[in-house]
């Protein structure tokens, strides 16, 4: 029998193929199409869904024993859980707002893409600062939670000046730019 082909060069021919088949079809995911305020607020939200998971938020000790938890964790744990959720949410919806334009949320028909991700940007921040707000004692938090209080002001900013640019101004409501008015005489 023959050699088997190397494991790297079927994997390569096969992403080759696939990568073929979606820019032939036009559905190509461009990451070209993305902006560094995208990176930036994506990243922003990823980076707090990690603080939240894994982060200490609470660090109490007594003699030898420690107990340490994280944003997810007790007390309050449910808050960190939802505002987990947003922040993935918002990263989510940045990165297929720009690379599946085509793609609609209907139920984000009514009151609009950027508004709904403000809306749950700022939601996760009043989450984050809720959890910080309901401990018990400040000495208590650990640094997961300052940082997380960091993180959230930093995505509602970026998802805020996000919504500020351009493009995005253009696209509220339906999702596309409304055709420019021509001039008089020259119609069809």
């Amino acid at each position: 029998m023959g050699k088997l082909p190397d494991a790297m060069a079927v994997a390569a021919c096969v992403g080759s193929l696939k990568r073929r088949a979606l820019v032939k079809r036009g559905d190509a995911m461009e990451r070209s199409k993305l902006t560094k305020l995208d990176y930036w607020t994506a990243g922003t939200a990823l980076v707090l869904a990690i603080d939240l998971l894994a982060l200490p938020w609470v660090d109490f000790s007594v003699g030898p024993f420690s107990y340490t938890s994280s944003g997810i964790g007790s007390p309050d744990g449910f808050l960190g859980v939802l505002a987990l959720l947003l922040a993935l949410a918002v990263g989510a919806d940045v990165l297929l707002a720009r690379l599946a334009p085509s793609l609609s949320v209907a139920a984000l028909e009514s009151i609009g893409r950027g508004r709904a991700r403000l809306l749950a940007a700022a939601a996760g921040g009043v989450l984050v600062l809720l959890k910080l707000l309901l401990h018990p004692h400040p000495s208590y938090l650990g640094a997961g939670c300052w940082a997380a209080l960091v993180l959230a002001v930093g995505l509602v900013v970026f998802t805020v000046r996000l919504g500020a640019q351009p493009e995005a101004i253009a696209s509220r409501g339906s999702g596309s730019a409304s055709p420019s008015p021509q001039a008089p005489g020259t119609g069809p």
